[in-house]
């Protein structure tokens, strides 16, 4: 009778670690299933957003590309001449500042023909800006709204280039003119005329005005 209790005892003893084990191994497995649910969730969550995402930007690609398709329905053959008129004029003002930024650069700099260089220059500018002014008034409202910004951007490059020929007539009217800071006006100068024309044509771009 006590050989059996104690091989009951012994067999009772055996089992209940195994079952523990067993039952940790269980509950482990259970934390790996959660993880990897979490990383499907996860991945499918990023997926989704990215998803979102690129359908947010072909929508908005495709809002543009409709603008841009009504604006150039709109678009008149008084203001392409226009348009051309101003970015020709634009051509001759960077001519203008290229031409005068080699001429202080130079060995021979003169200060009174850098002068007069400035001076044609400022009225080319005014001249520029008339043109432009006159294209923008012939724009109906939408396209006034589409290229507000573009606007906005001109007019500042325009104010940054009156004031480097302010600065340059400043340096100019004195009595011995620093010619590495005349020069160093003339080169900013030429720079953002580039910009200013730059900013211009993507402006004709916008409106469908610049056809070639």
């Amino acid at each position: 009778m006590n050989r059996n209790l104690v091989a009951m005892l012994a067999l009772i003893l055996g089992v209940a670690p195994m079952t523990a084990v067993a039952q940790r191994g269980g509950g482990g497995g259970g934390g790996g299933q959660r993880q990897v649910q979490g990383s499907v969730a996860g991945s499918g969550q990023r997926t989704g957003q990215g998803t979102a995402r690129q359908s947010r930007s072909q929508a908005q690609d495709q809002t543009r590309t409709m603008q841009r398709e009504r604006l150039r329905q709109q678009a008149t053959s008084q203001q392409r001449d226009q348009y051309r008129t101003c970015d020709r004029t634009m051509q001759q003002t960077r001519t203008m500042a290229r031409d005068m930024t080699q001429a202080v650069q130079g060995k021979g700099f003169s200060p009174d023909q850098a002068r007069q260089q400035q001076q044609k220059l400022q009225e080319q500018i005014r001249t520029m800006q008339q043109d432009r002014e006159h294209l923008m008034q012939g724009l109906n409202q939408e396209q006034q709204n589409a290229v507000q910004q573009r606007n906005r951007n001109l007019e500042q490059a325009q104010e940054r280039i009156q004031n480097r020929l302010r600065n340059m007539e400043q340096e100019l009217a004195s009595s011995n003119p620093n010619q590495t800071r005349v020069s160093e006006e003339a080169r900013v100068t030429e720079r953002e005329m580039r910009s200013y024309q730059n900013e211009f044509r993507r402006m004709g771009e916008d409106l469908g005005l610049k056809t070639e």
